[in-house]
């Protein structure tokens, strides 16, 4: 496990996720790993398989070009063929340690563009030269980030109504409505964000994860989960934004994350993040001040 996270980190410095969250899923009972070490026996190349899907597939830089990577796919492919799949996913299976595989490619128009300088096409291209395609189509997939003492958004803060509309820290209470909220904004797409919002601990007043809700006459239509150094030392995150599906395209959405960036500002955080979002979206985060840091290959490829 250590180290698997260890490789992870070293790897991929620029990819934002929960300590916490990389063990749960390196850890799954499901999970199946392909090793490759040195003389020395230090771990040079890992992959690991839940499924049918590739949840990791990592070499060390100095041992790149060597074909451990060709391998270990090799592997990983032959293993989920064996067990029965037609189909191999990278990325996102039963969880996701990344959503996709990290890459300065787009498949379609973005704004608000800032790749951090170690992403490049290398991964997406080794995996497209052997037969993977971008599931996504002309779609893309990507994380965001900002320094926070770039952010200038600051006419308002958490507890103000703004347009007739309050913008709060939400209580327990408030639980069946959020996910009312939430499955309704979700309700064309592949799953909900509802499950997300049913942890206990989102609504005690001093948790370093919060939910704040737009509430409209009285009836919640906007939630964001908002985070405090979860994913790392002074970086703040926003997430998981749910706007009730008859009242978006009025700015709800928008002054949420305005507002929940301003609150990790206020708090002396120094970057924000979010992760794991698409296109168009980075025109509504980037009004905040965020920019794409690192785009992902949503790759599929049928055996």
């Amino acid at each position: 496990m250590e180290e698997i996270l260890k490789m992870f980190r070293e790897n991929f410095p620029y990819v934002s996720r929960e300590a916490e969250t990389l063990a749960e899923v390196i850890g799954h009972e499901g999970n199946l790993f392909f090793m490759k070490r040195n003389l020395e026996g230090r771990l040079i190349g890992c992959a690991i398989v839940n499924g049918h899907t590739i949840l990791l597939l990592v070499v060390d830089k100095d041992y790149r070009g060597q074909g451990i990577g060709e391998g270990l796919l090799r592997e990983c492919e032959e293993t989920i063929g064996k067990n029965g799949f037609e189909k191999v996913v990278l990325g996102v299976g039963f969880d996701y340690l990344m959503p996709g595989v990290p890459t300065s490619k787009r498949w379609a128009p973005s704004v608000h563009e800032h790749l951090d300088p170690m992403v490049n096409t290398i991964a997406s291209d080794f995996f497209e030269h052997r037969g993977y395609e971008h599931a996504w189509g002309a779609c893309n997939c990507f994380d965001m980030r900002m320094r926070l003492e770039d952010f200038c958004q600051n006419d308002h803060q958490i507890g103000d109504n703004i347009d007739d509309i309050l913008y709060r820290w939400a209580v327990d209470s408030d639980l069946n409505e959020i996910c009312l909220c939430a499955d309704d904004a979700c309700q064309y797409q592949d799953e909900s964000f509802s499950k997300y919002y049913r942890n206990a601990d989102l609504y005690i007043e001093d948790s370093h994860q919060r939910v704040l809700v737009a509430e409209k006459q009285g009836r919640i239509v906007g939630t964001l989960i908002v985070s405090i150094e979860t994913e790392g030392k002074d970086t703040g995150n926003v997430g998981c934004t749910c706007v009730a599906t008859a009242e978006t395209h009025q700015g709800i959405a928008t002054k949420m994350v305005m507002l929940g960036t301003r609150y990790l500002k206020d708090i002396g955080l120094k970057y924000a993040n979010l992760s794991y979002t698409y296109s168009n979206l980075d025109k509504m985060y980037g009004a905040s001040g965020y920019e794409i840091s690192t785009y992902y290959f949503m790759g599929v490829k049928m055996l």
